[in-house]
């Protein structure tokens, strides 16, 4: 599946954003007001920089929401994944508008410089999702299949064939099968 940078660009950031949650043992991206503009900072997201708790509060219930999806996209219920993207889109007041900043060419945004930040976050990654779930299907919005990792995955593989969220759990899963089919000859 082929899609545009900034549509790749914003689903690496959904993903880093929905897996910085700490369940792996990592550190949660969102652990402090700091944290988040460290997150921000880092995957280069325009716009005014949240000052408040409740700007937090509100980043952590969008990575809720959009771990949702995923759950819900594993389950194969497409009307839940379309439901809640939709709702992330009409919450956020989205209307696309070309903008230049920053040294970067005309690309869209969705929202205005000095919306909330989970609106900013939350109508750009709703609507790279549904790029995905419109041209690839639901099916391409994952949960890691390596047993107790969690992460979500998005894949953009040609063949579909993308199971784990990094070589790491593919490595695991590998190596497993391998002493597996070794034991058994």
């Amino acid at each position: 599946m082929r899609l545009d940078h900034d549509s790749e660009h914003v689903l690496a950031e959904l993903t880093d954003l929905v897996n910085g949650d700490g369940r792996d043992g990592g550190p949660d991206v969102l652990a402090s007001l700091d944290s988040l503009v460290a997150f921000l900072d880092a995957h280069e997201i325009s716009g005014s920089r949240p000052t408040t708790e409740s700007e937090l509060r509100a980043v952590r219930r969008l990575r809720s929401r959009l771990r949702g999806v995923f759950e819900r996209a594993a389950a194969g219920d497409r009307d839940a994944v379309v439901a809640e993207i939709n709702a992330l889109i009409a919450e956020a007041k989205a209307v696309p508008y070309l903008i230049e900043h920053d040294g970067n060419p005309l690309h869209l945004h969705y929202t205005p410089l000095d919306a909330p930040v989970h609106h900013r976050m939350g109508a750009e990654m709703a609507i790279a999702l549904a790029i995905v779930v419109r041209d690839g299907g639901l099916e391409r919005l994952r949960v890691c299949a390596a047993p107790g990792c969690g992460n979500v995955v998005v894949d953009l593989s040609r063949n579909r064939s993308r199971l784990y969220c990094g070589a790491q759990c593919a490595n695991r899963q590998h190596v497993a099968a391998y002493r597996r089919r070794r034991a058994s000859s």
